[in-house]
């Protein structure tokens, strides 16, 4: 590895020749990348997190779980 680094030393034309070459398939690879604000993905579920502080289970399933699933039972 020192020996090539010591080699573009002295041979400064390699040196800007590989740089040149490595600027442009940067340029050349950038330009190939696709770039998207919202990819295609498909979400088969979701998650929902409700705190309810000092309630029984039954109360949080009547206050809450009951209304979220009639909320969200016409969704897709």
């Amino acid at each position: 590895m020192h020996s090539l680094i010591s080699w573009f030393t002295r041979n400064g034309v390699a040196a800007n020749l590989l740089m040149f070459g490595i600027l442009a398939g940067g340029i050349w690879g950038g330009g190939k990348i696709i770039l998207q604000e919202y990819p295609d993905r498909e979400f088969r579920e979701i998650n929902v997190s409700v705190i309810y502080r000092g309630s029984t289970p039954g109360e949080v399933e009547q206050a809450i779980v009951t209304r979220l699933e009639e909320a969200l039972f016409d969704i897709e």
